[in-house]
């Protein structure tokens, strides 16, 4: 993968946002760390400095520390210290190698502090790469300024690049450079590393966010009657012991009424099965535009549909009165391919608690009273052809 192929990648992830808790978190490490290392170095001051210089220290030791003491305080100002990370953060490591060359600048020729300082120098170059989130030309300019102060401070101040120094001063500058071009690697592989982990986590979110709707979507399918889009036999059964289980709570009723379609046969082997199917659609949506929506409406198979609704004591009419808009409804004309297509209903109604405590009790006392009432309506057909012959 060429330079701009990884560029155009990985131009979309927001690097900074995606590292907001990691900035948080990283620089109270630094702070803390960067805290107890400068208590350190102020005991170790007494044997790198004499008592005549080591007063000079505490002003920009102790600045040094109120500074890391104010960092830790912003960084929970999350969204104060988020929008100016990098002002913040450049300003601690800016105060702290300032602190830090001024402690090479009083040293005195032979103290060994010169090397205890130089030494702390490049762990603060070092840290500036790897463990913040900087901008890398932020950490670059950081370690290109320390590095020419501490030239400067050598060449002008200590006069070490002359004489007997003057190797030992160029292995501390190929050093430190050498320090610089490892740690900006290292902060290039790092912040790479974690763009693709970042990538990485966003194709795994897509990709579980995708299965999750998948799932869902069967799971809807697999609960509702394809054809018509109502909830099917299964659904039915665990929303009614639902339903049964909150009118049992509630001390109220539940009415199942059981409709089966007379005459679905005859159009289904007259016209095809496309015919069938227009005359179930229709009647699914007639039954929910019959019912209100608190009750549900259900397909449980072939041309049997189920309405199941809390009612109460006094409901008996209400339910009556349903059933004949369910029954007017349903057998209203259908237009299919020019043709009239027609269906009536056959009704069996059971209730909770008077016919039975079970949905399987209740389903099968409203099943039977259907029959029931298909039988009579084939009896009242069948004696009104005979009187017409008659």
């Amino acid at each position: 993968m060429n330079i701009n192929t990884f560029k155009s990648k990985y131009k979309s992830i927001s690097f900074g946002d995606n590292l907001a808790d990691e900035k948080v978190n990283s620089t109270r490490v630094i702070v803390i760390l960067g805290s107890l290392l400068y208590i350190l170095y102020s005991v170790m001051d007494y044997f790198g400095f004499t008592k005549d210089v080591l007063m000079q220290l505490y002003i920009p030791r102790v600045a040094n520390l109120a500074l890391y003491a104010f960092i830790y305080y912003l960084t929970y100002k999350r969204e104060f210290f988020l929008k100016h990370y990098n002002n913040i953060l450049m300003s601690g490591y800016v105060v702290s190698g300032i602190a830090i060359c001024f402690a090479i600048f009083i040293a005195r020729d032979g103290d060994y502090s010169h090397g205890m300082y130089f030494a702390a120098l490049m762990v603060l170059v070092y840290n500036s790469f790897t463990w913040s989130y900087l901008p890398m030309h932020y950490s670059v300019i950081l370690g290109a300024l320390l590095l020419v102060s501490y030239a400067m401070i050598k060449i002008y101040i200590h006069q070490d690049a002359s004489g007997t120094h003057f190797l030992l001063f160029i292995g501390q500058v190929f050093y430190l450079i050498s320090l610089i071009t490892v740690a900006a690697t290292s902060k290039i592989i790092r912040d790479n590393l974690i763009k693709k982990n970042l990538l990485l986590q966003k194709k795994l979110t897509k990709i579980a966010k995708a299965k999750t709707q998948e799932a869902e979507r069967h799971a809807k399918l697999a609960n509702l009657d394809v054809l018509t889009g109502l909830p099917n036999r299964r659904s039915m059964r665990s929303r009614m012991r639902q339903a049964l289980a909150e009118a049992k709570q509630s001390n109220t009723k539940l009415t199942l009424i059981f409709i089966d379609l007379n005459g679905f046969k005859i159009i289904n082997d007259n016209f095809g099965h496309d015919s069938g199917d227009r005359v179930l659609e229709i009647t699914a949506k007639r039954l929910l535009q019959t019912t209100r929506k608190e009750d549900y409406v259900a397909r449980l198979g072939g041309d049997e549909f189920l309405i199941g609704l809390k009612t109460n004591c006094f409901s008996d009419q209400f339910v009556k009165t349903l059933c004949e808009k369910v029954k007017n409804s349903v057998s209203a004309p259908i237009a299919f391919k020019g043709q009239k297509l027609q269906v009536d209903a056959s009704i069996g109604i059971a209730q909770y608690p008077e016919d039975g405590d079970s949905i399987e009790q209740l389903i099968k006392v409203a099943d039977q009273r259907m029959y029931i009432n298909k039988q009579n309506c084939k009896i009242k057909r069948t004696s009104a052809i005979s009187e017409l012959l008659s």
